[in-house]
């Protein structure tokens, strides 16, 4: 049966498509490993198998992938590291141990877009690659308080968002050096960093409630 038109638009749709995502692929993956300054349209090229033309058929330039490569790593993995809701039994501790334990998942499984995220936030480089870095940390930054609200919503509604205001950041940064100490060291446990962490913020989130 003859192909229609309809048919093979659909069709070059699809392989536009699928090179899109191989390019994005390479570029999470080389940029992770060489940074952004050290990985070029060329060794994309070569490493994908696709023509430097394709590549900017798709990405105007490799700032251009860098900012797509950061936005499909953050909606993937902030997809996978959700504040869970509350369950009737929790406690603050209960609560951030859970939680925790489920975003230590999602750090385990996105090195790739946390490695290169966390090469650029130390790079300081471009102002545009700076305003990628940030969006990306504002939106981790107001996942966590979010996850330390309902914690202490738990006990004291009327105080949980004075104890997030408080602790996000010291959240942040033991998020930040969970991650870094997994790279450091891959034979270390994810569950037993976040353990620590929850019990850590669930300690620190007390001192800010009334005793």
């Amino acid at each position: 049966m003859p192909t229609t038109a309809s048919g093979r638009r659909n069709k070059r749709l699809l392989q536009g498509e699928r090179s899109r995502e191989e390019i994005l692929d390479v570029a999470s993956r080389m940029m992770s490993l060489r940074g952004f300054d050290g990985t070029s349209i060329a060794d994309i090229a070569r490493e994908s198998g696709l023509p430097n033309s394709s590549i900017y058929w798709h990405f105007a330039s490799k700032q251009g992938i860098l900012a797509a490569v950061m936005e499909r790593g953050a909606t993937r993995f902030f997809a996978s590291a959700s504040p869970p809701e509350v369950a009737a039994e929790d406690t603050p501790e209960r609560y951030l141990h859970r939680a925790l334990g489920e975003a230590g998942v999602a750090l385990a499984e996105h090195p790739e877009f946390l490695r290169l995220f966390v090469l650029l936030l130390l790079s300081g480089s471009a102002p545009e690659t700076t305003e990628i870095v940030e969006r990306v940390r504002i939106r981790a930054r107001g996942r966590l308080h979010e996850l330390i609200w309902r914690a202490f919503a738990v006990v004291d509604p009327q105080r949980a968002q004075e104890v997030a205001d408080a602790t996000v950041d010291f959240a942040l940064a033991g998020f930040d050096g969970a991650f870094l100490a997994l790279q450091a060291n891959p034979a270390a446990s994810h569950e037993h960093l976040m353990g620590q962490l929850a019990t850590a913020l669930a300690a620190v989130g007390r001192t800010h409630l009334p005793a």
